[in-house]
């Protein structure tokens, strides 16, 4: 498993085991098995011993697992069962220690992938995205939300705005390629049955420069997939620029009364490259 190149990871609860087969088969690049906010505090326990044991079953680097939090009574334990063959890599929640994050990664010999959910992570980006095992960042809209004490999410049925976010994705974005990690992931979308509302969630991520996003259930896959993937359109334009491209020896030429450089052509380059994986 490519951790750089998932675009699609799917959340399934470690106390539901019934479902991980569904979700290893829902066509996600990725699932991630839940022992944090997916699993009340009295389960916790069980749904781990229960993970350790179905994990031992399972082929290497089949999953990801996100681990309750540094600074819980159940921390120690995760990470231990984190060790497994089975498991790909460590999802991390709450970020906010880049200290712990590098003895996580030492400890289990797996990268991590931070969940960025707290006006403190903000402040500590930097350190976080270059600690050690470090792998990719993944945005925790809600609990940052909550943590910021702005307005959402709305009452169900009301659109998700996410313009009061742009500020705090675009800085994930920013800092992720600062510093060389892979694209980092969008937060959930948690209308299951907005399958519109979805892609256009997933489209405006991809716009900013999320490399993929989270999903809580397996009907959000096809959706988010698709409007992950380039559209007919952006082909065809793709196309005419690199004909134009090539045409010219790659001087600057106009495409649809727009002019192309190499920047330009870089970004087509990279839509066709796309459209073939």
């Amino acid at each position: 498993m490519n951790i750089n190149t998932l675009q699609t990871l799917l959340f399934v609860p470690a106390n539901r085991p019934e479902r991980f087969a569904k979700a290893l088969s829902s066509g996600a690049d990725a699932v991630i098995i839940d022992l944090e906010d997916a699993v009340p505090p009295a389960e916790k326990d069980a749904a781990r011993s229960t993970l350790a044991h179905w994990l031992t079953g399972q082929p290497p680097a089949s999953v990801l697992v996100r681990i309750n939090g540094t600074d819980t009574p159940w921390f120690n334990q995760d990470a231990a069962l984190c060790r497994a063959d089975a498991v790909a890599a460590i999802v991390v929640p709450k970020a906010e220690d880049p200290d712990a994050l590098t003895e996580l990664a030492n400890a289990s010999d797996k990268p991590l992938l931070p969940f960025i959910e707290s006006a403190r992570a903000l402040a500590l980006l930097n350190d976080i995205a270059t600690a050690n095992g470090v792998a990719r960042l993944l945005f925790g809209q809600l609990d940052m939300a909550l943590d910021l004490a702005m307005d959402y999410p709305p009452p169900a049925g009301e659109p998700q705005d996410q313009t009061p976010f742009l500020p705090i994705r675009s800085q994930l974005v920013a800092t992720s390629r600062a510093h060389e990690l892979a694209a980092p992931l969008d937060a959930v979308y948690t209308a299951f049955n907005d399958d519109e509302g979805l892609q256009n969630y997933v489209r405006e991520g991809a716009k900013l420069g999320f490399g993929g996003v989270l999903l809580v259930h397996p009907r959000q896959v096809a959706p988010a997939t698709q409007a992950l993937a380039p559209t007919q359109a952006q082909i065809n334009w793709a196309d005419k620029v690199m004909a134009a491209n090539e045409q010219t020896n790659g001087a600057v030429v106009a495409v649809n009364e727009h002019m192309v450089d190499s920047p330009v052509v870089a970004r087509a380059r990279r839509i066709l490259q796309h459209n073939r994986h």
